[in-house]
Protein backbone atom coordinates (compact mmCIF):
# COMPACT_ATOMS: atom_id res chain seq x y z
CA UNK A 1 0.00 0.00 0.00
CA UNK A 2 1.16 3.25 -0.83
CA UNK A 3 2.17 6.34 1.37
CA UNK A 4 -0.98 8.47 0.62
CA UNK A 5 -3.32 4.94 0.44
CA UNK A 6 -1.91 4.36 4.28
CA UNK A 7 -2.83 7.83 4.93
CA UNK A 8 -6.12 7.76 3.82
CA UNK A 9 -7.18 4.93 5.69
CA UNK A 10 -5.54 5.97 9.07
CA UNK A 11 -7.68 9.07 8.53
CA UNK A 12 -11.43 7.03 7.54
CA UNK A 13 -10.31 4.67 10.34
CA UNK A 14 -9.68 8.11 12.95
CA UNK A 15 -13.20 9.62 11.64
CA UNK A 16 -14.92 5.94 11.82
CA UNK A 17 -13.58 5.99 15.85
CA UNK A 18 -14.77 9.36 16.75
CA UNK A 19 -17.36 9.32 14.54
CA UNK A 20 -20.98 10.40 16.75
CA UNK A 21 -23.25 9.09 13.60
CA UNK A 22 -26.10 6.85 14.66
CA UNK A 23 -26.90 6.26 10.62
CA UNK A 24 -29.75 9.06 11.04
CA UNK A 25 -27.91 12.00 9.70
CA UNK A 26 -30.63 14.25 10.38
CA UNK A 27 -31.31 13.12 13.86
CA UNK A 28 -27.55 13.91 14.44
CA UNK A 29 -27.60 16.77 12.93
CA UNK A 30 -30.21 18.17 14.87
CA UNK A 31 -28.93 16.25 18.20
CA UNK A 32 -26.10 18.04 17.80
CA UNK A 33 -28.13 21.62 18.05
CA UNK A 34 -28.92 21.07 21.52
CA UNK A 35 -25.69 22.16 23.58
CA UNK A 36 -26.30 26.00 22.29
CA UNK A 37 -29.50 25.54 22.23
CA UNK A 38 -29.59 24.69 25.66
CA UNK A 39 -28.01 27.57 26.91
CA UNK A 40 -29.44 30.07 24.99
CA UNK A 41 -32.50 29.34 26.53
CA UNK A 42 -31.17 29.32 30.44
CA UNK A 43 -30.72 32.85 29.92
CA UNK A 44 -33.77 33.87 27.55
CA UNK A 45 -37.03 32.38 29.14
CA UNK A 46 -38.10 34.49 32.05
CA UNK A 47 -35.74 37.44 31.01
CA UNK A 48 -38.91 39.71 30.65
CA UNK A 49 -40.07 38.77 33.59
CA UNK A 50 -36.99 39.62 36.09
CA UNK A 51 -38.57 42.76 37.21
CA UNK A 52 -42.19 40.58 38.31
CA UNK A 53 -39.59 38.39 39.94
CA UNK A 54 -38.04 40.91 41.63
CA UNK A 55 -41.18 42.88 42.97
CA UNK A 56 -42.38 39.03 44.22
CA UNK A 57 -38.84 38.05 46.11
CA UNK A 58 -39.44 40.85 48.89
CA UNK A 59 -36.87 43.32 49.68
CA UNK A 60 -33.85 41.91 48.34
CA UNK A 61 -36.08 40.82 45.71
CA UNK A 62 -33.82 42.80 42.47
CA UNK A 63 -30.75 41.24 43.51
CA UNK A 64 -32.57 37.38 43.78
CA UNK A 65 -33.54 38.24 40.40
CA UNK A 66 -30.37 39.00 38.83
CA UNK A 67 -28.67 36.40 40.48
CA UNK A 68 -31.11 34.10 39.02
CA UNK A 69 -29.28 34.86 35.72
CA UNK A 70 -25.88 34.79 37.67
CA UNK A 71 -26.28 31.87 39.38
CA UNK A 72 -26.78 30.19 36.45
CA UNK A 73 -23.68 31.43 34.69
CA UNK A 74 -21.94 30.04 37.76
CA UNK A 75 -23.28 26.78 36.88
CA UNK A 76 -22.28 27.12 33.41
CA UNK A 77 -18.47 27.77 34.94
CA UNK A 78 -18.36 24.70 37.36
CA UNK A 79 -20.25 22.57 34.58
CA UNK A 80 -17.69 23.57 32.15
CA UNK A 81 -14.69 22.78 33.72
CA UNK A 82 -15.65 19.75 34.89
CA UNK A 83 -17.15 18.44 31.22
CA UNK A 84 -14.34 17.89 29.54
CA UNK A 85 -13.64 14.93 32.14
CA UNK A 86 -17.21 14.02 31.96
CA UNK A 87 -17.30 13.86 29.00
CA UNK A 88 -14.42 10.89 28.72
CA UNK A 89 -15.66 9.27 31.30
CA UNK A 90 -19.53 9.02 30.53
CA UNK A 91 -19.42 9.02 26.55
CA UNK A 92 -21.37 12.05 24.54
CA UNK A 93 -24.27 9.58 24.31
CA UNK A 94 -24.75 9.55 28.32
CA UNK A 95 -23.28 12.42 28.85
CA UNK A 96 -26.13 13.96 26.70
CA UNK A 97 -29.28 12.15 27.90
CA UNK A 98 -28.27 12.95 31.52
CA UNK A 99 -27.47 16.42 31.52
CA UNK A 100 -31.00 16.67 29.35
CA UNK A 101 -32.79 14.77 32.16
CA UNK A 102 -31.36 16.88 34.53
CA UNK A 103 -32.26 19.62 32.64
CA UNK A 104 -35.75 19.53 32.21
CA UNK A 105 -35.98 18.53 36.69
CA UNK A 106 -34.13 21.42 37.11
CA UNK A 107 -35.15 24.13 35.27
CA UNK A 108 -39.21 23.31 36.36
CA UNK A 109 -38.31 24.48 39.56
CA UNK A 110 -39.25 27.76 38.88
CA UNK A 111 -42.55 26.60 38.41
CA UNK A 112 -43.00 25.92 41.79
CA UNK A 113 -39.84 26.94 43.89
CA UNK A 114 -40.33 30.44 46.25
CA UNK A 115 -37.40 29.60 48.69
CA UNK A 116 -34.61 32.16 46.89
CA UNK A 117 -31.99 29.23 47.95
CA UNK A 118 -33.71 26.52 46.89
CA UNK A 119 -34.68 28.58 43.16
CA UNK A 120 -31.05 29.76 42.53
CA UNK A 121 -29.48 26.19 43.18
CA UNK A 122 -31.93 24.96 40.66
CA UNK A 123 -30.51 27.54 38.31
CA UNK A 124 -27.29 26.39 38.94
CA UNK A 125 -28.04 22.86 38.21
CA UNK A 126 -29.34 23.90 34.98
CA UNK A 127 -26.44 26.08 34.18
CA UNK A 128 -24.05 23.27 34.59
CA UNK A 129 -25.58 20.48 32.68
CA UNK A 130 -26.35 23.04 29.78
CA UNK A 131 -22.50 23.65 30.01
CA UNK A 132 -21.76 19.56 29.60
CA UNK A 133 -24.37 19.68 26.55
CA UNK A 134 -22.27 22.24 24.99
CA UNK A 135 -19.04 21.05 25.09
CA UNK A 136 -20.45 17.29 24.06
CA UNK A 137 -22.14 19.11 21.45
CA UNK A 138 -19.08 21.29 20.22
CA UNK A 139 -17.06 18.34 20.08
CA UNK A 140 -19.07 16.44 18.46
CA UNK A 141 -19.96 18.64 15.59
CA UNK A 142 -15.43 19.45 15.16
CA UNK A 143 -15.48 15.47 15.39
CA UNK A 144 -17.97 15.38 12.43
CA UNK A 145 -17.28 18.39 10.21
CA UNK A 146 -14.13 19.89 9.40
CA UNK A 147 -12.85 23.38 7.80
CA UNK A 148 -15.62 25.31 6.43
CA UNK A 149 -18.32 22.66 6.95
CA UNK A 150 -17.44 23.48 10.53
CA UNK A 151 -17.76 26.78 10.39
CA UNK A 152 -21.70 26.35 9.37
CA UNK A 153 -22.25 24.05 11.40
CA UNK A 154 -21.17 26.08 14.01
CA UNK A 155 -23.01 29.00 12.35
CA UNK A 156 -26.46 27.16 12.04
CA UNK A 157 -25.90 25.82 15.70
CA UNK A 158 -25.85 29.65 17.04
CA UNK A 159 -28.30 30.68 14.42
CA UNK A 160 -30.92 27.87 15.99
CA UNK A 161 -30.15 28.59 19.62
CA UNK A 162 -31.33 32.07 18.69
CA UNK A 163 -34.26 31.11 17.62
CA UNK A 164 -35.13 29.19 20.56
CA UNK A 165 -34.08 31.97 22.94
CA UNK A 166 -36.43 33.86 20.71
CA UNK A 167 -39.16 31.75 20.84
CA UNK A 168 -38.84 30.91 24.41
CA UNK A 169 -38.15 34.74 25.35
CA UNK A 170 -41.63 35.55 23.77
CA UNK A 171 -43.27 33.11 24.94
CA UNK A 172 -42.41 33.61 28.55
CA UNK A 173 -43.47 36.83 28.31
CA UNK A 174 -46.54 36.06 27.02
CA UNK A 175 -47.01 33.28 29.91
CA UNK A 176 -45.42 35.68 32.68
CA UNK A 177 -48.35 38.12 31.49
CA UNK A 178 -50.97 35.64 32.02
CA UNK A 179 -50.71 33.91 34.47
CA UNK A 180 -47.67 35.17 36.80
CA UNK A 181 -43.57 35.08 36.01
CA UNK A 182 -43.51 31.21 37.15
CA UNK A 183 -45.07 30.33 33.74
CA UNK A 184 -42.66 31.26 32.15
CA UNK A 185 -40.25 28.55 33.68
CA UNK A 186 -42.63 26.09 31.73
CA UNK A 187 -40.32 25.70 28.37
CA UNK A 188 -37.54 23.52 30.39
CA UNK A 189 -39.27 20.70 30.85
CA UNK A 190 -40.80 20.67 27.13
CA UNK A 191 -37.24 21.32 25.98
CA UNK A 192 -35.75 18.77 28.05
CA UNK A 193 -38.41 16.18 27.08
CA UNK A 194 -37.67 16.78 23.02
CA UNK A 195 -33.81 17.33 23.04
CA UNK A 196 -33.99 13.91 24.92
CA UNK A 197 -35.24 12.25 22.73
CA UNK A 198 -33.61 13.65 19.84
CA UNK A 199 -30.56 12.37 21.52
CA UNK A 200 -31.51 9.03 22.16
CA UNK A 201 -31.91 8.67 18.21
CA UNK A 202 -29.38 10.70 17.15
CA UNK A 203 -26.30 10.30 19.17
CA UNK A 204 -24.04 7.28 19.62
CA UNK A 205 -21.98 6.69 22.50
CA UNK A 206 -18.33 7.76 21.92
CA UNK A 207 -15.56 8.32 24.41
CA UNK A 208 -12.87 10.48 23.45
CA UNK A 209 -10.67 9.73 26.38
CA UNK A 210 -10.19 5.83 24.66
CA UNK A 211 -9.72 7.59 21.14
CA UNK A 212 -6.50 8.73 22.83
CA UNK A 213 -4.34 5.39 23.03
CA UNK A 214 -0.95 5.91 22.37
CA UNK A 215 -1.43 9.93 21.75
CA UNK A 216 -0.15 12.65 24.10
CA UNK A 217 -2.32 15.79 24.40
CA UNK A 218 -1.28 19.05 22.93
CA UNK A 219 -0.97 22.32 25.28
CA UNK A 220 -2.91 24.72 25.33
CA UNK A 221 -3.68 26.71 28.48
CA UNK A 222 -0.67 29.28 28.36
CA UNK A 223 -1.10 29.79 24.22
CA UNK A 224 -5.23 29.97 24.79
CA UNK A 225 -5.20 32.53 27.94
CA UNK A 226 -5.08 35.57 26.51
CA UNK A 227 -8.56 34.39 24.19
CA UNK A 228 -9.74 33.00 27.38
CA UNK A 229 -9.26 36.14 28.93
CA UNK A 230 -10.88 38.27 26.43
CA UNK A 231 -14.31 35.69 25.76
CA UNK A 232 -14.67 36.69 29.68
CA UNK A 233 -14.71 40.20 28.83
CA UNK A 234 -17.09 40.11 25.64
CA UNK A 235 -19.49 37.83 27.99
CA UNK A 236 -19.36 40.39 31.43
CA UNK A 237 -20.37 42.43 28.16
CA UNK A 238 -22.74 40.52 26.41
CA UNK A 239 -25.00 39.41 29.82
CA UNK A 240 -25.83 43.29 30.12
CA UNK A 241 -28.29 42.12 27.85
CA UNK A 242 -29.57 39.27 29.87
CA UNK A 243 -29.60 40.50 33.18
CA UNK A 244 -30.00 44.35 32.91
CA UNK A 245 -31.87 45.26 28.89
CA UNK A 246 -34.95 44.62 31.16
CA UNK A 247 -34.39 46.78 33.56
CA UNK A 248 -33.27 49.68 31.51
CA UNK A 249 -36.57 49.31 29.87
CA UNK A 250 -38.40 49.26 32.75
CA UNK A 251 -36.42 52.96 34.13
CA UNK A 252 -37.10 54.12 30.55
CA UNK A 253 -41.52 53.34 30.83
CA UNK A 254 -41.52 49.80 29.02
CA UNK A 255 -42.82 47.88 32.20
CA UNK A 256 -45.32 45.65 29.88
CA UNK A 257 -43.21 42.19 30.28
CA UNK A 258 -44.56 40.92 26.78
CA UNK A 259 -43.67 44.69 25.28
CA UNK A 260 -40.05 44.09 26.77
CA UNK A 261 -39.92 40.70 25.55
CA UNK A 262 -40.44 41.40 21.88
CA UNK A 263 -37.72 44.69 22.25
CA UNK A 264 -35.19 42.25 23.86
CA UNK A 265 -36.11 39.52 21.20
CA UNK A 266 -34.97 41.84 18.29
CA UNK A 267 -31.38 40.68 20.01
CA UNK A 268 -32.14 36.74 19.02
CA UNK A 269 -34.16 37.76 15.66
CA UNK A 270 -30.78 39.81 14.12
CA UNK A 271 -28.26 37.15 16.12
CA UNK A 272 -30.41 33.90 14.12
CA UNK A 273 -30.05 35.65 10.66
CA UNK A 274 -26.04 36.78 11.47
CA UNK A 275 -25.25 33.48 12.74
CA UNK A 276 -26.52 31.81 9.54
CA UNK A 277 -24.43 34.01 7.60
CA UNK A 278 -21.23 33.66 9.81
CA UNK A 279 -19.50 31.05 7.70
CA UNK A 280 -19.59 33.47 4.35
CA UNK A 281 -19.11 36.17 6.73
CA UNK A 282 -15.61 34.78 8.18
CA UNK A 283 -14.60 33.65 4.36
CA UNK A 284 -15.10 37.32 3.30
CA UNK A 285 -13.83 39.32 6.44
CA UNK A 286 -10.98 37.08 7.52
CA UNK A 287 -11.51 35.97 11.55
CA UNK A 288 -10.42 39.03 12.99
CA UNK A 289 -12.95 41.30 10.73
CA UNK A 290 -15.83 39.48 11.71
CA UNK A 291 -14.52 39.63 14.98
CA UNK A 292 -14.22 43.59 14.78
CA UNK A 293 -17.15 43.90 13.19
CA UNK A 294 -19.19 42.11 16.53
CA UNK A 295 -17.28 44.38 18.46
CA UNK A 296 -18.11 48.02 16.57
CA UNK A 297 -22.09 47.12 16.87
CA UNK A 298 -21.74 45.93 20.19
CA UNK A 299 -20.50 49.77 20.96
CA UNK A 300 -22.61 51.40 18.91
CA UNK A 301 -25.71 49.46 21.21
CA UNK A 302 -24.45 50.19 24.44
CA UNK A 303 -23.75 54.22 23.58
CA UNK A 304 -26.95 54.41 21.87
CA UNK A 305 -28.93 52.48 24.65
CA UNK A 306 -26.90 54.87 27.25
CA UNK A 307 -27.83 57.86 26.27
CA UNK A 308 -31.96 57.25 25.58
CA UNK A 309 -33.99 53.46 25.67
CA UNK A 310 -37.20 54.94 23.83
CA UNK A 311 -38.89 51.86 22.03
CA UNK A 312 -37.08 52.73 18.36
CA UNK A 313 -33.60 53.43 20.14
CA UNK A 314 -34.01 50.18 22.21
CA UNK A 315 -34.97 48.23 18.65
CA UNK A 316 -31.98 49.73 17.30
CA UNK A 317 -29.76 48.55 20.31
CA UNK A 318 -31.45 45.43 20.41
CA UNK A 319 -30.48 45.05 16.80
CA UNK A 320 -26.99 45.79 16.86
CA UNK A 321 -26.44 43.87 19.90
CA UNK A 322 -27.90 41.21 18.22
CA UNK A 323 -25.09 40.90 15.36
CA UNK A 324 -22.73 40.77 18.15
CA UNK A 325 -23.67 37.63 19.41
CA UNK A 326 -24.62 36.38 16.02
CA UNK A 327 -20.66 36.77 15.09
CA UNK A 328 -18.66 36.54 18.77
CA UNK A 329 -20.22 33.64 20.43
CA UNK A 330 -19.61 31.26 16.78
CA UNK A 331 -16.26 32.98 15.93
CA UNK A 332 -14.82 32.15 20.19
CA UNK A 333 -16.28 28.31 19.87
CA UNK A 334 -14.68 28.23 16.32
CA UNK A 335 -11.78 29.42 17.34
CA UNK A 336 -10.92 26.53 19.42
CA UNK A 337 -11.63 24.09 17.70
CA UNK A 338 -9.48 25.05 15.02
CA UNK A 339 -6.64 25.85 17.39
CA UNK A 340 -6.38 22.45 19.33
CA UNK A 341 -6.39 18.57 18.52
CA UNK A 342 -8.92 16.38 18.79
CA UNK A 343 -7.51 14.86 22.45
CA UNK A 344 -7.22 17.87 24.08
CA UNK A 345 -10.38 19.82 22.27
CA UNK A 346 -13.42 18.55 24.66
CA UNK A 347 -11.24 20.54 27.78
CA UNK A 348 -10.15 23.32 25.49
CA UNK A 349 -14.46 23.83 24.83
CA UNK A 350 -15.35 23.05 28.32
CA UNK A 351 -12.47 25.92 29.58
CA UNK A 352 -13.66 28.56 26.74
CA UNK A 353 -17.35 27.89 28.29
CA UNK A 354 -15.47 28.04 31.95
CA UNK A 355 -14.14 31.59 31.17
CA UNK A 356 -17.30 33.12 29.29
CA UNK A 357 -19.66 32.54 31.27
CA UNK A 358 -17.59 33.42 34.49
CA UNK A 359 -17.61 36.87 32.64
CA UNK A 360 -21.74 36.29 32.59
CA UNK A 361 -21.65 35.37 36.45
CA UNK A 362 -19.74 38.52 37.51
CA UNK A 363 -21.92 40.85 35.14
CA UNK A 364 -24.08 41.57 38.52
CA UNK A 365 -21.61 41.75 40.67
CA UNK A 366 -19.65 44.68 38.81
CA UNK A 367 -22.80 46.35 37.85
CA UNK A 368 -24.95 46.54 40.86
CA UNK A 369 -22.52 48.96 42.83
CA UNK A 370 -21.70 50.86 39.81
CA UNK A 371 -25.82 51.15 39.34
CA UNK A 372 -26.05 52.48 42.77
CA UNK A 373 -23.65 55.12 42.06
CA UNK A 374 -23.90 56.83 38.78
CA UNK A 375 -26.93 54.86 37.53
CA UNK A 376 -28.32 52.32 35.17
CA UNK A 377 -28.27 54.61 31.92
CA UNK A 378 -24.27 55.63 32.79
CA UNK A 379 -23.32 52.27 33.75
CA UNK A 380 -24.09 51.30 29.90
CA UNK A 381 -22.07 54.63 28.65
CA UNK A 382 -19.22 53.74 30.60
CA UNK A 383 -19.60 49.53 29.70
CA UNK A 384 -19.87 51.30 26.05
CA UNK A 385 -16.21 53.00 26.59
CA UNK A 386 -14.54 49.72 26.82
CA UNK A 387 -15.83 48.37 24.07
CA UNK A 388 -15.15 51.27 21.88
CA UNK A 389 -11.36 50.93 23.42
CA UNK A 390 -11.23 47.15 22.86
CA UNK A 391 -13.13 47.78 19.21
CA UNK A 392 -9.95 50.37 18.34
CA UNK A 393 -7.12 48.08 19.40
CA UNK A 394 -8.67 45.00 17.30
CA UNK A 395 -9.17 47.81 14.32
CA UNK A 396 -5.62 48.30 14.14
CA UNK A 397 -4.48 44.72 14.81
CA UNK A 398 -6.45 44.24 11.41
CA UNK A 399 -5.34 46.90 9.68
CA UNK A 400 -1.66 45.56 11.07
CA UNK A 401 -2.44 42.04 9.54
CA UNK A 402 -3.27 43.11 6.18
CA UNK A 403 -0.58 45.32 5.74
CA UNK A 404 1.70 42.36 6.60
CA UNK A 405 -0.24 40.11 4.17
CA UNK A 406 -0.26 42.87 1.38
CA UNK A 407 3.53 43.52 1.85
CA UNK A 408 3.87 39.30 1.88
CA UNK A 409 2.48 39.22 -1.14
CA UNK A 410 4.30 41.90 -2.67
CA UNK A 411 7.89 40.63 -1.53
CA UNK A 412 10.75 40.42 -4.66
CA UNK A 413 11.06 36.71 -5.83
CA UNK A 414 14.89 35.81 -4.97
Amino acid sequence: MSTDQTTKAEMTISSDDTSIATGHSKLQFAALMLGAMSQSVVFSAFASALPQIARDLGNRGELVAQMTMALAALGVVFGALASGSILERVGTRRTLLASLLIYGLGGSGGLFLRDPVFLLASRFAVGFVSACMVTTCVWGIAAEYEGIQRARALGVSYALAAIAALSVNVLGGYLAHRGGWSLAFLPYPVFGLVGFLLALAGVRQVRPERDRAGETRQPYLRRLLPFYSLALLLFAVMFMEATQFAFLLEEDGIRNPATRSLIIGTITTVATLISFCYARLRQRLGPFGTLTLGLSCMTVALAALGWRADPAIAILGAALMGIHGGLVSPYLYHAVTEQTDVFSRSHAIGLLTAFSFLGGFLNPLIVAPMRNTIGLHNVFLAVAVIMAALTAGAAVKLLRNRDFARCAVNLPSR
